[in-house]
């Protein structure tokens, strides 16, 4: 009992020494416009993993208060102040993941198989991550992940995946867009067009993603194939999904076959769910718009291949966003597989 309380308290020691050194980061990294502020998920999980949901959740409120808008800037040069409701939003982040990795961790001990438990708690603190995207703007990024996730499994299903790889890569495109919480919300939710320099922060999103996802497996060993998998298709689905077919695209510039394919069939659906919704910049396109648009890029965004499924498929893509768009849909006690 005595070693577990002195090995308790080096671990408090550790995530103490992390939230300082984290805050020390993200001050000379310019401020919290920056992706270092993800780092605070480390000593918050540890606390999850090692000690309990209480201290993580009293990790993650440290981790919030220290990235206040009193104690860090949005920018430190130009000194650029942080809004309140950005504050808030990542301490609500910050608080979701302790709470969900904590739950994950109650449920886990009951289970006697440690090689699944593995599984799961990976897969679990992966999805905690989707919820920074889903607070920036709930009323649409949460149902475009949802719709997405069945627009994947109607193409993997007509390539004819296993169930194994359906299952990931439906999984997996939930955080194609995780990298955009480095993005400030002036520029995510500008009306009107980008100059330049805003387009040169947005094209980061991308490789900000990857960092999350490299940042998770660097942390923590990984063995299993299910998960090793699982951690390679989300990392390539959010670092490629803006990769254009001809090659034209961000932030690497991939062209055709080397641009992996379930990648091609995430950036379909992407674009297809994108063009039907309502943005700050844009009106919602309709299905036979969509669809023209989408089709017209045979060759040069998309692979011809995965244009002719979708035309072949591009009814059931409809009826995808017309169920699942519905204000009244319980999508909280949805079956997503």
């Amino acid at each position: 009992m005595r070693s577990k309380k002195l090995a308790a308290h080096w671990i408090r020691l550790v995530v103490a020494g992390m939230l300082a050194a984290t805050y020390l980061l993200v001050w000379l990294a310019g401020g919290t416009s920056s992706a270092v502020p993800h780092l605070f998920y480390v000593p918050i999980i540890l606390s999850a993993l090692a000690l309990s949901w209480q201290e993580s959740l009293i990790t993650a409120v440290l981790s919030g208060l220290l990235l206040s808008e009193w104690l860090m800037p949005l920018n430190r040069s130009p000194l650029i102040y942080q809004t309140t409701g950005n504050w808030l939003v990542r301490l609500s982040s910050f608080a979701v993941i302790a709470l969900w990795t904590g739950i994950v961790m109650k449920v886990l001990e009951k289970r006697s198989n440690a090689y699944q438990e593995f599984a799961q708690l990976h897969r679990a603190s992966l999805l905690a991550l989707v919820d920074l995207t889903e607070l920036r703007d709930s009323s649409v990024t949460g149902k475009h992940v949802y719709r997405l996730h069945h627009y994947t499994d109607l193409l993997t299903e007509h390539f004819n995946f296993n169930q194994n790889q359906e299952m990931i890569i439906s999984w997996s495109i939930a955080f194609h867009d995780i990298g955009k919480v480095a993005v400030p919300d002036s520029i995510l939710n500008k009306r009107g067009p980008l100059t330049d320099e805003e387009w040169d922060v947005m094209r980061q999103h991308p490789l900000d993603g990857a960092k999350i996802i490299d940042t998770i497996r660097k942390r923590v060993k990984v063995t299993d194939p299910y998960v090793l998998e699982f951690l390679q298709v989300t990392r390539n689905i959010v670092l490629y999904h803006h990769e254009k077919y001809d090659g034209s695209g961000y932030p690497v510039g991939l062209k055709g076959d080397q641009i992996p394919f379930y990648v091609r069939i995430a950036t379909l659906c992407d674009v297809y769910d994108s063009l039907r919704s309502k943005r700050p910049y844009k009106e919602a396109f309709s299905h036979e718009e969509a669809m023209e648009l989408i089709v017209s890029e045979s060759g040069t965004r998309f692979d011809p291949v995965v244009i002719e499924a979708f035309i072949n498929l591009a009814d059931e893509f409809d009826k995808i966003w017309v169920t699942y768009s519905d204000p009244e849909y319980d999508y909280t006690h949805a079956n997503t597989g």
